[in-house]
């Protein structure tokens, strides 16, 4: 899942925040209005890829029980990611980082447009532009944070087996401080 639900009041706030920061864009339904709106654009694609995924999971599962054997020998998470990644396409919905978020950036601009939750007088691609690098800030930030966190637990005093249940709680709770570290929760 690319956007969790956790982190759409944040990308919302600094979208609306960069927009207004650029010097582009006014709001003349105040900045909270238009933050409203973008958490509910993003909330419905974070819905959308929760619909996908959990066909793709009845499908797996339905597999599975039609044929115990046939999924013996072969990685679980491959076979989920392959019926996902066919479940997009049939929908219409990319999996892809760079495309996702540029279909988020257009659709955030038009609909803030088009119901006037925002106003400028530049080309529509100079604002869509602002909007997909604050996503993608976001996203750099996160990855930042993680790789923060994978350090922490190499270094941490006694060894944690990847995957194990004392592991994905250290990597959750030191996970969470990073994020609260850089403002990202």
């Amino acid at each position: 899942m690319l956007i969790k639900e956790a982190q759409v009041p944040y990308i919302a706030r600094k979208i609306a925040y960069d927009l207004l920061n650029s010097g582009f864009v006014s709001f003349p339904k105040t900045i909270d209005n238009a933050i409203k709106e973008i958490e509910d654009i993003i909330y419905e694609d974070v819905e959308w890829e929760k619909y996908i995924e959990d066909k793709a999971r009845e499908i797996l599962a339905k597999q599975e029980e039609e044929n115990e054997y046939l999924l013996y020998d072969v990685d679980r998470k491959e076979v989920f990611r392959l019926i996902k990644k066919s479940l997009a396409e049939e929908e219409g919905f990319s999996l892809k980082k760079d495309e996702r978020i540029d279909y988020l950036s257009n659709l955030i601009v038009s609909e803030l447009w088009d119901k006037e939750f925002i106003d400028y007088d530049v080309r529509d691609g100079k604002i869509k532009n602002i909007v997909f690098k604050s996503i993608m800030e976001f996203f750099n930030r996160e990855i930042e944070a993680r790789n923060e966190v994978y350090k922490q637990i190499e270094n941490y005093k006694r060894e944690l087996i990847p995957g194990s249940e004392e592991y994905n709680l250290v990597f959750n709770k030191l996970y969470e401080q990073a994020l609260k570290k850089r403002g990202l929760l």
